[in-house]
């Protein structure tokens, strides 16, 4: 069975009905990220599909209100009209998971996807100023405001990011915009490996040219396979054409002790980004994609420790603090993870694998007890049947 409501009312009537009736439920938009997280198995479906449009656009308040069914195609095509765009870039998995489009708006928000532009300007979490949702105890509230603010209450909007649709159903989300920039121009510097990649990115960043991104791609090709073979290293510019010009300049002395610099220009620089954006500088036929959170410092390391026991593709974004990586075999798994937790810690989930093995394996990294224990209370608040996509986030504690 699955339901389609087309208003809040009839989202808050059928949810009331499920939580009188323990009746689970996998919630999702337009279904292009289906097998993004662990597998949900439910008694019904809950599609927001027809729960879609732009409620409110006002350019000159740097806000949209839209349904969370909305598809992205549609907000980024507004926003252009306006010259405006979503400032943490969501990235368009369409190829990843082979969808037809990037998906919807309520589901870029649910899973938090963040892209190059995260480094300098945020993530979903730190735009989603307000929304309505009915919770899975099937009771309407609303978080926030239309303006960023607002200290009234608590901020569940950095709570909601992220979690995946297991803890309320939105049926309305407003979003802060940003104007786009007046022009992009990214600098690369080809380096003898990915450590010194890493660290003209970190000079890079640590200067005033205020970058907005920071990728490490193969000096000739998409993705590295090794850390030790030539690495460029890239850096976005954005902003004021007179001052990217000087910043430009500035930059190029800083990373010219790196090795010889390059200069992509507009149209160049932003089919750059939408590739590192939109992780297509992997295999599209790869078994498994991964997403490797690290400190920069460490890349080197952590994928050294993975490239001396198997073969891998990968690229890095966030200045090097995050990882795309693509492989193959049963034990990959437990390679990455280990490689992520003896340089430090940080995260390593699973984007894409066949569906045996994500039956037999989280897509999330393993949380400590008391982390564990947290998101579990906090979940048990929201919905404390566990009737909303039972099993996305991983098995509970209790």
């Amino acid at each position: 069975m699955t339901f389609l409501p087309e208003d809040h009312e009839a989202l808050e009537e059928f949810m009331s009905q499920a939580v009188s009736d323990k009746t689970s439920l996998h919630v999702a938009g337009t279904g292009t990220k289906e097998k993004l997280g662990d597998r949900v198995t439910a008694d019904a479906s809950l599609s927001l599909g027809r729960l879609s449009g732009i409620v409110d656009y006002q350019p000159e308040e740097l806000i949209i209100v839209a349904k969370p069914g909305t598809r992205m195609d549609e907000i980024n095509a507004a926003l252009a009209e306006k010259n405006q765009m979503l400032a943490f870039e969501p990235a368009n998995l369409a190829s990843l998971y082979g969808a037809e489009h990037a998906g919807s708006v309520g589901g870029i928000v649910a899973a938090n996807l963040s892209g190059p532009r995260r480094i300098s300007a945020g993530a979903a979490r730190d735009y989603l100023l307000g929304f309505t949702a009915v919770s899975g105890r099937g009771t309407s509230f609303t978080s926030g405001s239309r303006v960023m603010k607002n200290v009234t209450g608590y901020d569940l909007s950095k709570l909601i990011c992220g979690s995946m649709g297991t803890l309320a159903v939105m049926s309305e989300l407003t979003l802060k915009v940003l104007p786009r920039p007046e022009t992009s121009t990214t600098l690369s510097v080809k380096c003898a490996a990915l450590a010194q990649a890493q660290k003209a990115l970190s000079a890079a960043f640590k200067s005033a040219t205020e970058p907005s991104g920071g990728a490490i791609t193969h000096a000739r090709s998409g993705a590295l396979s090794l850390g030790d073979e030539p690495a460029a290293a890239h850096v976005r510019l954005e902003g004021v054409a007179q001052s990217v010009t000087d910043r430009i300049s500035t930059l190029s002395d800083i990373l010219a002790g790196f090795g010889e610099v390059s200069v992509l220009e507009q149209d160049a620089s932003e089919a750059f980004w939408q590739d590192v954006r939109d992780i297509a500088m992997l295999d599209e036929t790869a078994e498994q994609v991964w997403k490797l959170s690290v400190a920069p410092s460490v890349v080197s390391d952590v994928i050294n420790m993975i490239t001396a026991q198997t073969s891998i593709r990968f690229f890095c974004d966030w200045a090097g603090g995050l990882v795309m990586l693509s492989g193959a075999g049963d034990g990959l798994n437990q390679i990455v993870r280990s490689a992520v937790e003896a340089h430090g810690g940080g995260h390593a989930s699973l984007l894409r694998a066949p569906d045996t093995m994500r039956a037999a394996i989280s897509s999330f990294h393993p949380q400590p007890a008391a982390l564990a224990g947290l998101h579990d209370r906090i979940r048990d608040s929201f919905d404390p049947l566990h009737l909303l996509n039972p099993g996305k986030m991983g098995p509970a504690l209790t």
